[in-house]
């Protein structure tokens, strides 16, 4: 259902993007300070918060599906997640790096969907949907994930060190990554 909504909302939105991206739509609120951000609003690089609902966003080669409560700081090649769930889709380009960090770990990727959850108590979940990306965190050897259909690790600190697991598929669905990859196709053009 969300992902038919968002496929409206977005069925008529030109592409490009700024620096750090710019918002496609959004279901809820999303601000930066006191401003509210708005479909085509270029995003910030400080801190922008979702109370509820949902965002899309665009960089370059990426578009992102943000879900609320959500606390993100965006830039070009990075974004910093604190709270909340995002679904990415990023084209292959070589030499390209992007990364999310979170609390507890860092998702490095090169052209590939992945979904990456903060949860209020500093959980994070960090699900591969397709293709590949390297989760490194304080403590812990680098884990290479690679994937053709969704593999999920839960990350959290114990003490000095940062502990993971795999866990089930949660946060995001197939439908949601099919949109999104719509919306990367569309902005090609």
């Amino acid at each position: 259902m969300r992902a038919l909504a968002l496929a409206a909302l977005l069925a008529a939105l030109p592409a490009g993007a700024s620096a750090a991206g710019r918002v496609l739509s959004t279901t809820g609120v999303l601000t930066a300070g006191d401003a509210v951000l708005k479909p085509g609003d270029a995003l910030p690089d400080k801190e922008v918060r979702l109370s509820s609902g949902t965002a899309t966003l665009a960089i370059d080669g990426g578009r992102f599906l943000l879900t609320g409560p959500a606390r993100l700081t965006p830039r070009k090649t990075q974004f910093r997640l604190d709270l909340g769930g995002l679904l990415s889709v990023l084209a292959k380009k070589a030499g390209r790096r992007f990364s999310v960090r979170t609390p507890s770990a860092v998702a490095a990727v090169r052209g590939t969907d992945f979904f990456v959850s903060v949860g209020p108590t500093r959980v994070v979940d960090i699900c591969i949907c397709n293709g590949a990306l390297e989760a490194t965190a304080k403590g812990m050897k680098d884990l290479p994930m690679a994937a053709e259909h969704h593999l999920n690790y839960r990350f959290w600190t114990a003490k000095t060190e940062t502990v993971n697991q795999p866990s089930p598929m949660i946060g995001h669905t197939d439908e949601e990554l099919s949109v999104l990859h719509g919306l990367l196709a569309d902005g090609k053009k």
